[in-house]
């Protein structure tokens, strides 16, 4: 079964959560971080787009990724206004930064392998090129804008965007991925580079995944989550990946089962930890360049999102999966994504009432509290 591929997946978070209380330290945190980032990553982003042979003719896949991820990035930004409240800006730009990123890695290759085959997972990290270029490009940028923005509340001018132009050339991680597209599309992978470089890459690579996970693990705080309000976010992201979904099928017909099945799985795929690495970055600079008391981002709320998603994203995509024939017709996935929305208003409505209750309670309190003191 594919779900025995998942369960060490989060015997890792697990072990990283058990043994948190080692690494209480930021700078323990950080030398992690700062690893994953500038070496496991490169190392494993690079290996992976060398392998990829974009010479064929297959860019349709790369562009229905970063379909997905623009798609999400607008439906993340109009959300905000529901489930956001106006003050709490910095959980509103988490939310726009963590909505839109995808992580099929850990939440849809380990599934597509074991029900589609290598081809179907030769097809799936096609489109993962695309998701990958907006997650570690766009999605970098984007955090930088908003923390520019947060800092000056004046238009970013064009030396602004020029100083995110330059830092988003500096990272490894977009270097990796830029220099790993470059030599697949010239097909010099077996040739240019040494077999010794190319295993000692591997070893690095492999790494790559139970790090990401006990990363995670030792940033858990699950008395912080706001798990209701989460799972609010988390419905209607699936929501819109369904009527995605429904509407790529209507318009392209999929002509194989697995290219079908792909489009419908991987709009659900969890969301990625880069943005949460980003936010994490930018608010260690809003502490040691700027002193603010108040961060960029809220990095509780967005490891909140993160963690929450991958279980979620892990059962949907098993249903999927499990029940092909009936989630291959647009209208039972543009159905499906109706019943997720109609969940959330109703969810939606309740805490909207729950929350005048509490209000108008506390108002009875006080006047009570005023006339035992009359």
């Amino acid at each position: 079964m594919a779900i025995d591929k998942v369960i060490p997946l989060v015997l890792f978070i697990a072990v990283g959560y058990a043994l948190r209380g080692k690494f209480q330290k930021p700078v323990a945190v950080g030398a992690i971080k700062t690893l994953i980032i500038n070496a496991l990553l490169p190392a494993a982003l690079f290996l992976s787009t060398i392998k990829i042979d974009i010479s064929q003719g297959l860019l349709s896949l790369p562009a229905f990724g970063l379909a997905i991820n623009f798609f999400l990035l607008g439906i993340g930004w109009l959300l905000t206004g529901l489930v956001i409240p106006s003050k709490e800006k910095a959980k509103a730009r988490s939310l726009i930064l963590m909505f839109a990123s995808l992580a099929p890695g850990l939440t849809v290759y380990p599934f597509t392998q074991e029900f589609l085959g290598e081809q179907g997972l030769a097809l799936a990290g096609l489109v993962d090129v695309g998701n990958k270029c907006f997650v570690l490009i766009g999605l970098y940028a984007l955090a930088i804008y908003l923390h520019q923005r947060s800092v000056d509340t004046s238009h970013i001018n064009f030396s602004k965007f020029k100083t995110i132009g330059l830092t988003l050339i500096q990272e490894p991680a977009n270097l990796a991925l830029l220099l790993g597209l470059l030599i697949g599309a010239l097909n010099l992978g077996n040739t240019l580079i040494p077999e010794i470089v190319l295993q000692a890459l591997q070893r690095l690579a492999a790494c790559t995944t139970p790090m990401i996970l006990f990363f995670v693990g030792i940033s858990l705080k699950p008395k912080t989550l706001k798990l209701p309000e989460i799972l609010l976010i988390l419905l209607v992201r699936s929501a819109a990946g369904f009527w995605f979904s429904a509407g790529v099928l209507i318009l392209f017909k999929p002509d194989t089962l697995a290219e079908t099945l792909l489009a419908v799985v991987l709009p659900q795929s969890g969301l990625s930890l880069w943005p949460l690495l980003y936010a994490s970055q930018i608010n260690m600079l809003d502490q040691e360049q700027y002193r603010r008391t108040h961060p960029t981002f809220d990095t509780e709320f967005a490891l909140g999102l993160l963690t929450t998603s991958i279980p979620i994203s892990i059962g949907v995509n098993l249903i999927i999966f499990s029940n092909s024939e009936f989630f291959i017709s647009p209208s039972h996935l543009g159905l499906v994504g109706s019943i997720l929305l109609l969940l959330f208003s109703i969810a939606k409505g309740i805490n909207r009432e729950s929350g005048i209750g509490n209000r108008e309670s506390g108002i009875g309190n006080r006047e009570s509290g005023r006339d035992n003191r009359e």
